[in-house]
């Protein structure tokens, strides 16, 4: 029987997919394709075409779930948390950069682990154990990120409660958690304060900016599947308590391409500040194919909203900051020369500059401010109740070869 054959235009249209994803299934053996004499396009055979249909709208096999679901912006996991959708971003329904302007992290936990405001009563501090505190000195010279590290697994051994497979011990542990990162990251005895209040106080920023500390907060306080929460989920699945699965998300946020961006823009500014001409400096790094970090965001094509709620409070509450104007001048000059907005992170160092804070201080209110999406996601995975395990498309040699 003769073999029917479609034009490239008609097997992507039949499976609703791009031109380039055609070619991907054919370079992974889903498709096969031959040319046509004396023509650069190809044609498809019908009946693979046909069978990859049904195979994406039945329930696509293991490996190629393996082989797809992980590529950015596909979803992977049902999830009512964060919503980016048009630009915009929203927390369980509610706009993140509204929330910013008049909700403390506090709220925004009780908002994305749908509780109230319980879990954050003034006793609910973790047990300062002997452990936690041989672990306090050891911390206290340490970057926040490690310093975090370093007293999670001491809280956690005497943190009995936090094994407790019971949603509302759940919620008291992770403010516990919460708590004792604000401590870790200030330097400063565990509380009930505020969080952002506890980090204005420890950092001198006085109480009419300490708005720009509480947006900062909010506005990292979660981003759907990213790196760090999907660690976060992934730790969650396997039965650990909110302790590990921080911890996960800890080392995630530290890698550069996450959260520890924010060291390379630091570094950026720096060097800039140094340079007579910023816009020839840039030229140079675009000719010499130099990444300039903190510009772009492939959810946000028009400009990283997390960025512009930021900067437009910081023209409210510090408007002659020289360290401001000196960002939104770097900012205009880099968009001229790659097309580009800044996102958070490249705003986040911008507020650490503004304010004087310590170095290191974008990472940690990153951090503080995502710790709440961890848990979040952990509390969520952990009522979903399955084990997160993908399976691997094998690209090694073959048995014998």
């Amino acid at each position: 029987m003769a073999t029917d054959w479609l034009s490239s235009k008609e097997a992507a249209r039949r499976l609703g997919v791009s031109a380039a994803t055609l070619y991907a299934y054919v370079s992974r053996g889903l498709l096969r394709s031959e040319g046509t004499d004396g023509q650069r396009e190809r044609r498809y055979r019908a009946d693979d075409v046909a069978r990859l249909k049904r195979r994406r709208d039945v329930g696509r096999k293991a490996e190629s779930i393996a082989a797809n679901a992980l590529d950015f912006g596909t979803p992977v996991l049902e999830s009512s948390l964060t919503l980016i959708e048009n630009g915009r971003l929203f927390y369980r329904g509610q706009e993140a950069t509204r929330l910013a302007r008049n909700s403390s992290l506090e709220q925004v936990a009780q908002l994305l682990w749908d509780c109230d405001d319980r879990p954050f009563a003034a006793r609910n501090l973790p047990p300062l154990s002997a452990a936690l505190r041989s672990a306090w000195q050891a911390a206290s010279a340490l970057p926040p990120v490690d310093a975090c590290l370093v007293l999670l697994p001491a809280a956690a051994r005497w943190d009995h409660p936090s094994w407790v497979e019971d949603r509302t011990a759940m919620l008291e542990t992770g403010a516990r958690i919460l708590r004792l990162l604000a401590a870790a990251v200030t330097g400063q005895p565990l509380s009930d304060r505020p969080i952002h209040e506890q980090v204005a106080t420890a950092w001198n920023v006085p109480p009419e900016q300490a708005t720009l500390i509480r947006a900062a907060l909010v506005l990292s306080a979660d981003h759907e599947f990213n790196a760090s929460a999907f660690a976060a989920r992934v730790v969650a699945s396997t039965g650990a308590n909110l302790y590990a699965s921080t911890m996960a998300g800890l080392v995630a946020i530290n890698g550069p391409r996450h959260g520890g961006l924010t060291r390379r823009v630091a570094s950026l500014l720096a060097d800039l500040r140094q340079v007579t001409d910023i816009d020839a400096d840039l030229a140079r790094r675009v000719r010499e194919r130099i990444y300039i970090p903190g510009f772009g965001h492939q959810l946000y094509p028009d400009g990283d909203v997390r960025a512009v709620a930021l900067f437009a409070m910081m023209r409210e509450l510090v408007p002659g900051a020289a360290e401001l104007a000196f960002a939104e001048r770097v900012a205009a000059a880099v968009e001229q020369q790659i097309d580009r907005k800044p996102n958070v992170d490249f705003a986040t160092v911008t507020l650490e500059r503004v304010l004087g804070l310590p170095k290191d201080s974008a990472l940690a209110l990153f951090l503080l401010g995502r710790t709440v999406g961890w848990i979040a996601h952990a509390i969520e995975q952990a009522a979903h109740g399955a084990l997160i395990r993908p399976r691997a498309r094998y690209t090694g040699p073959r048995p014998g070869a």
